[in-house]
């Protein structure tokens, strides 16, 4: 097992306050990756350390205060203690595909990321959330390390052609013992490819049964690969106020 390694966080000079949650910048300097990462932290006010909490953690950080802002207002009042993570990526086709650095991103989110915020805290569930390249890291993230969250929401994910075999979804099922969430989609009016592999993927899973993945498939209608990922939030959410 590759040792944890200490990590340094550079707070931003100025710790930013709405009228129910913090945003905080910090700066990871992360040995897998060989660079400093800009993380963005949105934490409802009245969380305390001792408390359950969930973290959401969002692929796209470009657009996190506006993601967070709407999950906060759709669901204050049905999830509770949710901090959402945001991860600034300033080089998407390297870390997001998986022909390229997909394999070392991901150890960067599990063995530095995650273990450094979420170090003072009681962690419950854990959700990773991405759309397109981002979406495809997310399917990417299931099949490769399943444990480290327990819902998994993929939006219009491209590429995903090496992602779709039965086989995979399958071992992740046996091998798990606790519930995972999976929820895959795409709009309408998405590009030929994202709606390619996604169906396909959704008939490989369909002709399956499974015990311990939870996969959640849909299409919105006159959405298109643009304008899906909000929803597409919306909906994979909507499984964990259910629980």
């Amino acid at each position: 097992m590759r040792q944890l390694i200490i990590l340094f966080f550079l707070f931003a000079s100025v710790n930013i306050f709405s009228q129910n949650y913090t945003i905080d910048t910090i700066h990871i300097k992360s040995e897998i990756l060989n660079e400093i990462r800009s993380i963005i932290i949105y934490k409802p006010l009245n969380i305390l350390s001792t408390d359950s909490v969930k973290f959401i953690y969002l692929l796209e950080g470009e657009n996190s205060n506006y993601i967070y802002q709407e999950i906060y207002k759709h669901f204050k009042d049905s999830i509770s203690n949710l901090i959402a993570v945001g991860i600034i990526n300033p080089e998407r086709r390297r870390d997001m595909l998986y022909i390229n650095g997909a394999d070392k991103f991901l150890d960067f989110v599990t063995s530095e990321l995650i273990p450094s915020v979420e170090k003072n805290y009681k962690t419950s569930i854990r959700i990773l959330h991405g759309h397109s390249f981002c979406g495809a890291f997310t399917v990417y993230s299931l099949i490769h390390k399943p444990s480290y969250f327990n819902y998994f929401i993929a939006s219009s994910p491209i590429p995903i052609m090496d992602l779709v075999k039965r086989e995979y979804y399958q071992r992740i099922d046996s091998m798990s013992n606790t519930k995972i969430v999976f929820c895959f989609s795409f709009g309408s009016k998405d590009m030929k490819q994202v709606s390619k592999w996604s169906l396909r993927l959704k008939d490989n899973l369909s002709g399956a049964d499974f015990n311990n993945l939870d996969w959640q498939f849909k299409i919105f209608e006159g959405k298109n690969h643009f304008n899906s990922y909000m929803v597409a939030l919306f909906w994979g959410l909507n499984f964990l106020k259910q629980d």
